[in-house]
């Protein structure tokens, strides 16, 4: 018995060899293709959104925040290396600058990277000081020690925004603890 007929395979390609699908007409994109889109548009917003401009509330949140954090981190510092440290606030402006108290009582600037820039951003204002044993100031020039145990008094710092916003830094003193609150507070919520 012999085969008369001869078979030819398609050419590779061709509509023939896959016959699942429709001719050039494609539904939808692929699982890869959706992936490496977001993989682009992820890696656009992480350069873009750092340089968007942020609000005056969002700056003075962050501040009051950065504040709290620096006078903790202030107080574990002094209570691990032995060092003291204090907080110089002008109200009325935005100078707040962290020094450190040397082994023979001098002033210097912190070895600590983290301490040697301001805790506030530009445009945030110290509005005022509260010490129960110095009364609300709200002009010149105040120094807050931070030492092994913490702050020595009750602080409350009042951060204040261009737009007239307030938020409140509150230190307890002898154990670290400290809050910030949004709104004008001189007592503890």
């Amino acid at each position: 018995m012999q085969w008369s007929k001869q078979m030819s395979l398609p050419a590779i390609g061709s509509d023939v060899a896959r016959p699942d699908r429709d001719n050039g007409s494609r539904a939808g994109f692929t699982l890869i293709e959706i992936a490496v889109v977001m993989v682009i548009i992820s890696m656009v917003m992480l350069l873009v959104l750092p340089r968007l401009p942020s609000s005056d509330q969002e700056n003075l949140k962050i501040s009051a925040r950065t504040l709290a954090s620096t006078l903790r981190y202030m107080h574990e510092r002094a209570a691990t290396s032995r060092t003291g440290y204090y907080l110089t606030l002008a109200p009325g402006t935005d100078s707040v600058k962290i020094v450190e108290i040397g082994g023979d009582g001098s002033a210097k600037e912190p070895t600590d990277p983290l301490l040697q820039k301001s805790p506030v951003k530009e445009g945030i204002t110290v509005a005022d000081v509260r010490i129960p044993r110095l009364g609300k100031v709200s002009e010149g020039e105040l120094r807050v020690d931070v030492g092994v145990a913490g702050v020595r008094d009750f602080v409350t710092i009042h951060l204040r925004s261009a737009e007239g916003q307030f938020w409140t830094v509150m230190a307890f003193p002898s154990g670290g603890k400290v809050k910030a609150f949004e709104g004008y507070h001189e007592d503890p919520p």
